[in-house]
């Protein structure tokens, strides 16, 4: 399911996982462009992924989305998006997350 992808325990080889860039509570960045996607609604989701991975959004945050999304299938997009809608929104992270050593 979506949060095999989403919340660090990647399908190896498909995807980077959300919270790599979108913070490990999926609500954005501040400060590095980073969008909240936590409790979007999941079509909302789908589309804005599937537009990515069809090309037809093209603005500077998707180009850096193209990657994570090429090699997911339409069940993997319903997947994600269905597990990040059902997480909480909260207040954004202050800072881009840091990987672990």
């Amino acid at each position: 399911g979506g949060m095999k992808i989403v919340a660090g325990r990647i399908v190896q080889g498909r995807t980077t996982a959300c919270a790599t860039c979108h913070g490990l509570n999926l609500t954005g960045v501040v400060g590095a462009d980073v969008p909240p996607i936590a409790g979007r609604s999941p079509s909302y989701l789908v589309r804005q992924l599937w537009d990515i991975q069809q090309g037809t959004r093209n603005g500077p945050q998707a180009q850096l989305m193209k990657l994570v999304v090429a090699n997911l299938t339409s069940e993997d997009l319903v997947a994600i998006a269905a597990y990040v809608a059902s997480r909480p929104q909260s207040a954004p992270q202050t800072a881009a997350p840091q990987p672990a050593n």
